[in-house]
């Protein structure tokens, strides 16, 4: 996949212009997995927009190729799959220890009121012989 980028030149005082690039190597094992080995083609052109007209750029273009080997000792073929399994087995397992430890110190615990400040009177029950 081609990637363009442009950058600004202050001075063309040097007659020699060198790139420089990285390719890193989880983009490598992400993007060609299945390859043993890549070929780059790199290709570069240099254009300036300037208000004279007598600047000439001689080999303004130019390609070349970079071959990139993968070490097999490098490359992660992933992550085995008892992992994942495992993962959410140990993260269901802390959640109930949290929730048991929440529990046990009363978090759950429905807040109550206080009592109300007027006083209650209860009603007495009179005989009917005293009324």
């Amino acid at each position: 996949r081609c990637r363009p980028f442009q950058c600004p030149l202050p001075t063309l005082e040097r007659s020699e212009l060198r790139a420089r690039g990285r390719l890193w190597n989880g983009t490598f094992l992400e993007e060609f997995l299945d390859v043993s080995s890549l070929e780059l083609i790199v290709r570069a052109e240099v254009s300036i927009t300037s208000p004279s007209k007598n600047l000439v750029l001689k080999d303004a273009a130019t390609q070349m190729s970079v071959s990139i080997h993968l070490d097999p000792g490098v490359a992660v073929a992933g992550v085995p799959w008892w992992v994942v399994p495992l993962a959410v087995l140990v993260g269901i397992l802390v959640l109930a220890l949290l929730v048991l430890g929440l529990w046990k110190v009363g978090f759950f615990r429905r807040a109550r009121h206080a009592p109300p400040a007027v006083p209650q009177y209860h009603a007495v029950r009179i005989p009917r012989e005293q009324r």
